[in-house]
């Protein structure tokens, strides 16, 4: 028996936060058909990361439905 390891594609998503009450649940609803591996905010630095794991959607997109609610200022797709 073989254990093969898959790399899948990962993109991730930065944002400065400037309200939180409410931000997560809006975000949830934002990536729903995603898989969302990692959804970390910090409010010492006012900032949110959010790593989605996967091929086959825009990250283009994804960002300016982000952006609407809470400005993002960059994509890294790894």
């Amino acid at each position: 028996m073989s254990l093969v390891i898959v790399e899948r594609a990962v993109t991730t998503f930065t944002a400065q936060v400037v309200e939180v009450e409410g931000l997560l649940a809006r975000i949830a609803v934002l990536l729903n058909p995603y898989d969302v591996r990692e959804l970390a905010l910090s409010l010492d630095d006012r900032t949110l990361r959010i790593v989605v794991e996967g091929n086959g959607f825009d990250a283009g997109r994804v960002a300016a439905r982000l952006e609407k609610v809470i400005g993002v200022l960059e994509v890294v797709i790894s």
